[in-house]
């Protein structure tokens, strides 16, 4: 046996050495030709240079021939867009030398683009709609896409009777061709009127409502209403048609070929929607079946609809979800619920079997982190409000996923539960895509207050201050870094938080600052540097808390009178000569604040309040307190235009104590300017000093301020609205006597640009209190008022 399988491997390595032997004989023998030549022959005209084509071919003279660098030729040609044809032929003795020709067929390039007939818009405007450019190869298909784009454009600006043709003259000559579109607009029509016939359970201006399409009116040129456009309506057909459904009238019939149109002018047109509502139907019985872990009436209590309710498919859908999520919430996530609809046509009710496919109850098994390549794995699993051995709360997930979102650190988080070998175990997946969180910035703000101010500003909103090797990433935390300069002031500001002290929903943060401005007063400047340090928790639904320590140095310099020889005659406030020089404020302030306002720039509805109370004294060179609480509520009113009101209240007063026998001017009361009243010139509203002849405002220890506003917005980016301020500033504290009050109202836009809101706002007094200006005021400024 042994000498069998020695002969058996000589055998085979013999073979395997002659096959071998036999392969190089092979190889030895293949030969390829030598290029000789490359050769373009052009049929027809040329449209690129030689030099063009060769760049693209990967055969050169003296090269051996290969079919492999012919195809990958014709693929780079055929790439290029500008050849309509490409061949390849090979001429000469295949076993010695060849020459390569490539035959070519040129595209035509676009020397001109025309449009003929059109008189509301522009060639320019026309042509950035067709993607089409000069020198361009030409291609049928794109010239026919950009005859559509013209056309598209036109019906979305309220032509929908245009025509756009397209012809293309070849010049085969110079391989150049005109494009030519033809455009026959037909005339704008703006919609006068929608009306409906045959709806007898609903008035027209509840069905409107339904409709994307609306009526022209006199802001259209800014709101883009009153066009007609087909494929719209179609889809406010069917609105209108889904709407009926959910009304119960299941029946109900909305025929496109009803629709009328009557044209009033060549460009005014009523259109009239035909309706036929047929029957309404009701809700009947509903029951539960196959439900075992939870009784029938616990399940029935998660929906909100009831017996004799009008049919709804989309609220019968809505309530096997709501019991679907009183299963998930507990843990039984792979529970199904399906609706069964039961019709008695003779009762027009419909009653409802939910049936329900009860799944065994799921524990979060572990938490499984990818795609984080910067952030931290704990900085994403302490905002998660599941934890292994959990329930696994289908809620809660939803509730992490949010948090995530939330934190803007990533592009995209998806949580979701995973499959895992542990009966009644699922692991929680969560998925990110990391985003930007740095940014830097710089430019310049104008405002009617601070004039031009020129700012850089560094910021990361994922900081990590420990790890230098991650470009200073990846832990959450937050710093900021920013310097302006400006005509009437100047600041830097360096701040640091730590949101989760300890792994703890708890904030630290620390700002260090140096402001100098010159804008509160023409009688002097004012430099404020220092640091503060805070404390910020959430303590229950949306109220939040902040402790806060302030220590700051207030140098008040450049007075314009002498205060060492204080004059009441000089012009200047005695308060203020009196308090040239250096103070040191050390303060501890608490406050407490809810937000839920739906919107931080365009806000619809929502409150924003907030209780301030801050003792000065800890130290330092002045003593006194402050109470002071704040409130902004905003009411929709209308859906045209999301229009809103809002009220802003205010309100405080602020106390001298021990020493101290007043509370220092800079950190008193004013009213006036973008932030308050709106009427009247920058802290132009508040006691003045009696002993002098100046009209300068000096402050004042109690304030009040209401303010009511109304908001149309009419744009994307574009609100515009109307406003009365109501306010008052008084010598003492604890005095809320409003007799001297001023008041003013006003309009003014919003206007959002890179993110931020502008404001623009022009009041006029009404009633002016003792001293301040009477003349109307234009106030500019960036952010919002709450």
């Amino acid at each position: 046996m042994r000498l069998f399988n020695t002969m058996l491997f000589l055998t085979c390595s013999l073979f395997a050495v002659a096959v071998v032997n036999t392969t190089q004989a092979q190889e030895t023998e293949t030969q390829y030709p030598r290029v000789k030549a490359v050769r373009l022959d052009f049929k027809g005209f040329q449209a690129v240079s030689d030099q063009y084509v060769l760049g693209n071919i990967q055969l050169r003279e003296g090269m051996d021939y290969s079919q492999t660098l012919v195809d990958q030729s014709l693929r780079a040609l055929y790439k290029t867009n500008y050849f309509e044809f490409v061949e390849v032929k090979v001429e000469g003795d295949p076993k010695d030398e060849v020459v390569v020709v490539f035959e070519l067929v040129c595209k035509y390039l676009i020397q001109q683009i025309r449009f003929n007939g059109n008189e509301e818009y522009s060639d320019s405007r026309l042509a950035a709609k067709t993607e089409l450019e000069t020198n361009q190869a030409l291609d049928e298909y794109q010239v026919s896409l950009a005859a559509d784009a013209i056309k598209e454009y036109y019906v979305d600006k309220g032509y929908p009777d245009i025509e756009v043709d397209y012809r293309l003259i070849r010049d085969d000559e110079t391989g150049y061709a005109t494009v030519n579109f033809d455009i026959d607009e037909g005339g704008k029509v703006k919609i006068n009127r929608i009306s409906f016939k045959g709806n007898a359970s609903f008035k027209d201006k509840r069905l409107r409502k339904v409709l994307e399409t609306k009526k022209a009116s006199w802001i259209s040129w800014l709101t883009g209403t009153g066009k007609f456009s087909e494929v719209k309506f179609k889809e406010d057909l069917e609105l209108l048609r889904q709407f009926y459904r959910n009304e119960g009238f299941l029946d109900v019939v909305v025929d496109e070929n009803l629709v009328e149109f009557d044209f009033k002018t060549e460009k005014k047109v009523r259109i009239t929607i035909t309706v036929d509502e047929g029957q309404r139907y009701y809700l009947g019985d509903m029951s539960v079946l196959d439900a075992t872990i939870y009784t029938e009436d616990e399940l029935l209590r998660q929906v909100q609809i009831a017996p004799d309710d009008a049919f709804s498919p989309e609220s019968v859908d809505e309530a096997a979800t709501a019991i679907r999520e009183h299963y998930t919430s507990q843990g039984y996530l792979e529970t199904r619920v399906r609706a069964e609809r039961v019709p008695n046509m003779d009762s027009r009710r419909i009653d409802i079997v939910f049936r329900v496919r009860e799944s065994e109850k799921y524990y979060v098994e572990s938490i499984k982190v990818e795609g984080n390549t910067k952030s931290k794995s704990r900085v994403i699993v302490r905002e998660l409000a599941l934890r292994p051995g959990d329930v696994f709360d289908l809620k809660r997930m939803e509730t992490s996923e949010n948090r995530l979102k939330n934190t803007n650190y990533f592009e995209d988080v998806i949580l979701s539960p995973e499959t895992t070998n542990v009966p009644g175990r699922k692991d929680l997946g969560v998925a990110v895509r990391e985003g930007r969180t740095g940014n830097f910035s710089f430019g310049a703000g104008f405002g009617s207050v601070e004039s031009a101010v020129f700012f850089v500003e560094l910021s990361q909103a994922n900081f990590d201050l420990f790890n230098w090797r991650s470009g200073f990433q990846g832990d959450g935390q937050k710093f900021r870094f920013r310097a302006s300069i400006g005509t009437s002031s100047n600041q830097i500001v360096i701040s640091f938080e730590e949101p989760w002290l300890f792994e703890q929903r708890l904030a630290f943060g620390v700002e260090l600052f140096r402001s100098e401005s010159d804008y509160n007063s023409t009688e002097y400047n004012e430099l404020r540097t220092g640091f503060e340090i805070y404390l910020r928790r959430r303590l229950f639904e949306l109220v939040e808390a902040r402790l806060s320590y302030r220590l700051e140095l207030v140098d008040i310099f450049d007075v314009a009178g002498d205060s060492d020889t204080i004059d009441p005659n000089d012009g200047v406030p005695d308060t203020f000569e009196a308090a040239e020089g250096e103070e040191v404020v050390s303060k501890v302030g608490l406050t407490f604040l809810r937000d839920t306002r739906d919107n931080l720039l365009f806000t619809r509805k929502g409150n924003r309040s907030s209780i301030l109370s801050e003792v000065a004294g800890l130290g330092g060179d002045v003593n006194y307190y402050r109470l002071e609480g704040r409130m902004a509520h905003f009411i929709p009113t209308f859906d045209t235009l999301e229009q809103s009101f809002s009220i802003v209240a205010r309100t405080g007063t602020i106390s001298p104590y021990g020493q101290s026998k007043e509370v220092p001017f800079y950190d008193r009361y004013y009213l006036g300017g973008p932030e308050s009243l709106r009427g009247f010139e920058y802290r132009d509203i508040g006691p003045r000093d009696s002993d002098t002849r100046s009209d300068e405002a000096i402050g004042g220890n109690t304030y009040g301020l209401v303010s009511f506003e109304y908001l149309f917005r009419i744009a994307e980016p574009l609100g515009l609205v109307v406003f009365y301020d109501w306010g008052f500033v008084n010598s003492d504290d604890y005095d809320f006597s409003p007799s001297d009050y001023g008041d003013n109202w006003g309009i003014g836009a919003r206007i959002l640009l890179m993110g931020s809101p502008l404001k623009l706002d022009f009041g006029i007094p009404i009633t002016t209190p003792d001293g301040a200006d009477d003349g109307a005021q234009f106030n500019f400024s960036f952010g919002t008022r709450f």
